[in-house]
């Protein structure tokens, strides 16, 4: 569940926003908890903790700005979409690294944008924090061996089994590429040849066809993958700069 806050203290602005986003959420089949604030002090006295918030700039007692500062001392990660009638932002503004800075009046388009930015976003850091925590269960013959997703270098095909390098150790399990693609494919995972899989987290660097792992281990690429392996690379870095 995503969960959404609108601190604005125009009810038409965040009734007009309620409906936008409620509408967003059927159409794209999302699952959102929406709470609505009039004030700044409302928005700061909550017990809630949320993944976005829209939060009106100039409002009446705590100004929107304060409202994130304050907001930003116990919360280092919630996304804040900034609402204003002024195009000019201040430093003071800018210094709580808001997502987004709309301009109203409002309009759904835009607002649908940013739902979908905001939320690829919000998805790419979760599955950045699921690797560190996640585990992954892998054929070791007559049992299975856990691994942590972010421990793994690389995986190895050797003599028709897989060596997992990992930052505990090599383990020799019983799959295939085919098989180690299809557990990783929703993480940084790419197929530089058609005997590795890689963790792009964990690499060190890329010189003249060769990966170099975070535990200087020399992986190749293969020529006939080898302009896959860059577009995907770009594709990650690009996300990785998105995002920060």
């Amino acid at each position: 569940m995503i969960n959404i806050a609108i601190c604005d203290d125009e009810h038409v602005i965040t009734e007009q926003m309620q409906e936008i986003i409620m509408n967003y959420q059927k159409v794209r089949q999302e699952d959102f908890q929406l709470t609505i604030y009039h004030s700044g002090e409302k928005l700061l006295t909550a017990r809630e903790s949320y993944d976005i918030i829209f939060l009106d700039i100039y409002m009446a007692g705590i100004d929107g700005i304060e409202t994130a500062k304050r907001l930003r001392r116990n919360d280092k990660t919630v996304e804040i979409i900034y609402l204003t009638s002024y195009a000019g932002l201040t430093r003071e503004a800018l210094s709580v690294h808001a997502f987004e800075y709309l301009e109203k009046p409002i309009k759904r388009e835009v607002i649908i944008k940013q739902l979908d930015e905001v939320l690829e976003r919000i998805l790419h850091k979760k599955l950045i924090e699921d690797s560190k925590t996640k585990t992954i269960d892998f054929n070791a013959g007559k049992n299975s061996i856990r691994l942590f997703v972010d421990d793994i270098y690389y995986f190895e095909r050797v003599d028709r089994k897989i060596k997992a390098v990992t930052k505990k150790g090599n383990f020799i399990l019983y799959e295939t590429i085919a098989s180690l693609e299809e557990k990783l494919h929703t993480f940084d995972f790419v197929t530089p040849h058609q005997s590795f899989v890689v963790n792009i987290n964990n690499m060190k660097d890329y010189v003249k066809d060769e990966i170099v792992m975070m535990n200087y281990d020399i992986i190749p690429v293969a020529q006939k993958r080898a302009s896959d392996f860059k577009r995907i690379m770009r594709e990650f870095l690009q996300k990785q700069l998105e995002n920060n």
